[in-house]
Parts: structure tokens; C-alpha cells; sequence
């Protein structure tokens, strides 16, 4: 279990850091728990203001997003607590357009348990 720990500790690291290179790209959680990406120029990592979210540590953010991970769509709440890095399974299903990614993403709502 340590060494699972240790091994997304490295990972938040890391989304962090791919964080700096994504300035510009911070996507807004709506109203409505929902979120979507931009319909051009699709990339395969978005950053997610989650600050809404409020999370009292960064094990709750993890504990809360393992649950809203999907075969297609990943999360990875950032060390700074504040953001998310949203994984987009692209290879899984290349041929996809940014309207069929919002569908998909459509199905997660972060406001709901």
C-alpha cells in the first residue's frame, strides 16, 4: 500500500508540473457539476479549476475522484489542491471530435456522490 502511495504521490508531482505547461487551458466547473473542453484544438490533458470542490485535504480529492475515473476519462486532483488534471483517453478512441469527448463527459457530474 506504501509503495501505491508513493507511486501517485510521483504521479500528482508530475501533473503538477504538466500544469505549467497547460497555461490558458484551465477548464471551469459549471453550475450544474459539469464541465467541457474546447471544441478545437483537442489535447489529451486539460487542467480543472476544482477549488469549488473545497476539499479539506489532498486525500479526500483522490478519494473523491477515483470514484469519477471512467475508461475513457481520468482525474488527477494536483498537489496545489486547487486543480485537476483530466486525462483524456484519446488512443482508446481516436476518431472521436471534441463534441463526442463533451458527451462523454457529460456523464460525470462532480457535484453529485
Amino acid at each position: 500500500m506504501k509503495i501505491l502511495k508513493s507511486t501517485f504521490m510521483v504521479c500528482m508531482v508530475f501533473s503538477s508540473f504538466n500544469l505549467f505547461s497547460q497555461t490558458g487551458n484551465i477548464l471551469e466547473i459549471e453550475e450544474e457539476g459539469n464541465f467541457e473542453i474546447p471544441s478545437t484544438n483537442l489535447k489529451e490533458t486539460y487542467s480543472l479549476d476544482i477549488s469549488s470542490l473545497e476539499f479539506n485535504s489532498i486525500d479526500e480529492a483522490v478519494e473523491f475522484f477515483s470514484e469519477k475515473n471512467t475508461d475513457l476519462i481520468m482525474f488527477r486532483p494536483n498537489a496545489d489542491g486547487t486543480t485537476a488534471t483530466v486525462f483524456l483517453q484519446i488512443s482508446k478512441r481516436p476518431q472521436w471530435t471534441a463534441s463526442q469527448w463533451n458527451n462523454a463527459i457529460s456523464d460525470i457530474n462532480l457535484f453529485e456522490q
